[in-house]
């Protein structure tokens, strides 16, 4: 069997050797400058506020030849903070995608890693922004995708990935080490060149084990997606379905076992014009978090781009999200978080940019423990970015 593997190996690459392949490499690098009035989002005398210098670096390559296509992305970057309470902190994130086309058959690979603080991604975790720790999250996934007829495609995925806290297990209010595991089939049918329709299954299994609790999650979904495009500008989507979740929450030598029901939604309406774009979206869905818990998120995002002259544009996007706890009775993750930002870009050369931008940002969060009383906190940032885009190099042969 490892001799016809390393054989049929071979013969692929000698075969991608022979047709044309073409490399081509890009990067950039930007500087941002930003003061942020409550970094923590605390309240009262916690409020920390600071002024903060982030430098990111990143480069793109990719690779072309016959049925094969290779992309990769790279990215470091620092966070310095004028306030001597913040530590320095560093941002990793690198993607691999790879791809291998037949007449029928389209063979795909994704590989993921990203390191940052956590904080950075409390909105979508587990509501803590107070946290000292990073967050590392790495993930893979395989897929096939089938074309039985030129109508009618068949696919199929496996998903793994794994958050990484760098305090797990330290206090109760520590976060948790958590994966996730799952596995996807789905029917495609293409009515006609604007209108597709989409059949797929889901299931879904998700642990955390941490030193103080310990939670599996069992999850079962079926959806039905609907793609229009109406013409060049106008297109509209919805995919709705139906979830069923079985957990086992064990916390303190206590288990308790809890089941739910729901819907999973993910629309959007999206116009690009010449020199207006936007786009409205509603989506409802279900996201482990650091608190070794399965959190229900729906949100609400609206987004508007308008392009004033050929070098300088503007952008408007607010969101509304609801987190809602799904795996267990007795801890939850209740918050609701607004987001608004406002910015304006100016391209003052070819590979030279200027952005300016203004965030806030609002959060309603219920503490961990049922019954206590709720707290509310928001910020401000203002921010301005210089950034620098390498056009790249391209070889081909």
């Amino acid at each position: 069997m490892i001799k016809r593997l390393l054989l049929f190996a071979i013969t692929v690459s000698q075969a991608s050797l022979i047709q044309a392949a073409e490399w081509s490499v890009a990067g950039g690098i930007n500087q941002e400058m930003a003061y942020d009035d409550n970094v923590r989002m605390q309240t009262g005398d916690d409020k920390r506020s600071s002024f903060i210098y982030e430098f990111l670096p990143r480069v793109n390559a990719s690779y072309k030849a016959g049925n094969v296509q290779l992309i990769a992305d790279a990215a470091y970057g620092i966070e310095v903070y004028t306030n001597e309470l913040e530590d320095k902190r560093q941002k990793i994130n690198t993607n691999v995608e790879g791809s291998y086309q037949t007449q029928q058959v389209n063979y795909a690979l994704n590989v993921s890693y990203n390191n940052q603080p956590a904080r950075n991604t409390a909105a979508d975790d587990t509501g803590n922004f107070n946290s000292e720790g990073a967050r590392t999250n790495w993930s893979v996934s395989p897929s096939i995708a089938y074309s039985m007829t030129e109508q009618d495609t068949l696919s199929t995925s496996v998903q793994y990935s794994q958050s990484l806290y760098s305090d797990a297990g330290v206090t109760l209010n520590s976060q948790e080490d958590n994966s996730n595991v799952g596995a996807n089939i789905a029917w495609g049918h293409r009515w006609s060149e604007q209108y597709t329709t989409t059949l797929s299954g889901n299931v879904t299994f998700y642990k955390s084990d941490g030193a103080l609790r310990q939670t599996t999650n069992k999850s079962y979904s079926v959806t039905l997606g609907n793609s229009y495009l109406f013409n060049e500008k106008w297109d509209v989507y919805l995919d709705a379905g139906y979830r069923y979740t079985d957990s086992e929450n064990t916390q303190l030598g206590f288990t308790v076992d809890h089941t739910s029901q729901g819907f999973l939604i993910n629309s959007a309406l999206n116009y690009t014009g010449e020199v207006l774009s936007s786009g409205v979206s509603f989506n409802q869905s279900m996201t482990p978090d650091g608190n070794g818990q399965l959190n229900q998120r729906s949100s609400v995002a609206f987004n508007v781009s308008y392009q004033l002259t050929e070098t300088v544009s503007t952008q408007l996007s607010s969101s509304y999200q609801k987190t809602k706890s799904i795996s267990t009775l007795v801890l939850n993750n209740d918050r609701s978080n607004i987001t608004a930002s406002a910015a304006i870009n100016w391209k003052i050369t070819e590979y030279i940019f200027l952005n300016a931008s203004y965030s806030y940002r609002w959060q309603d969060e219920q503490p961990l423990i049922n019954a206590v009383a709720t707290g509310n906190a928001s910020s401000n940032r203002i921010m301005l970015t210089v950034g620098y885009n390498w056009q790249g190099l391209t070889l081909s042969r």
